[in-house]
């Protein structure tokens, strides 16, 4: 017999993903007017959170990102001209990172259509319910980190 810690524990599990996909889903579909995918909004938003002038391995920590998939977003987004790469005055190897004067109004509209889409799909639910579900959140990513550290 299964007991219904392992029932809640595969349910968990087995929603994780596709909701992850579909929430990215409509994140793409949200930001495409800003010419924008969920993914190279992240790094949008994280660069202008962090500060101009930043390394890459930061801006990797920061979003958790891996280093050559970051590269090939911060690619997208010099050719759109809504990052600037400049050579760091102290590590010739490294590169500082910065938005440019046109994407700062691209990445409030972002910031915009994407809170628009968290009302949209968590408005129904009360600030107890999302407190819980975000303390739970936070709490199985630590453990995911963990484990996947080991």
């Amino acid at each position: 017999m299964i007991s219904p810690r392992t029932t809640h524990e595969a349910q968990i599990a087995g929603r994780l993903l596709p909701l992850a996909r579909i929430w990215r889903k409509l994140a793409d579909e949200a930001l495409e007017a800003q010419g924008l995918s969920a993914a190279t909004a992240w790094v949008l938003t994280h660069l202008g959170r962090i500060g101009p002038d930043v390394r890459l391995t930061d801006l990797a920590e920061a979003t958790e990102i891996a280093a050559p998939s970051l590269v090939r977003l911060l690619d997208q987004l010099v050719e759109q001209g809504l990052v600037t790469r400049t050579p760091d005055d102290h590590d010739r190897r490294s590169k500082r990172l910065a938005l440019t004067d046109r994407a700062r109004p691209i990445v409030e509209e972002s910031e915009r259509s994407l809170a628009a889409l968290r009302r949209r799909i968590l408005g129904s639910f009360d600030d107890e319910t999302l407190a819980t579900t975000a303390a739970v959140l936070d709490r199985m990513s630590g453990a995911a980190a963990a484990a996947s550290a080991k």
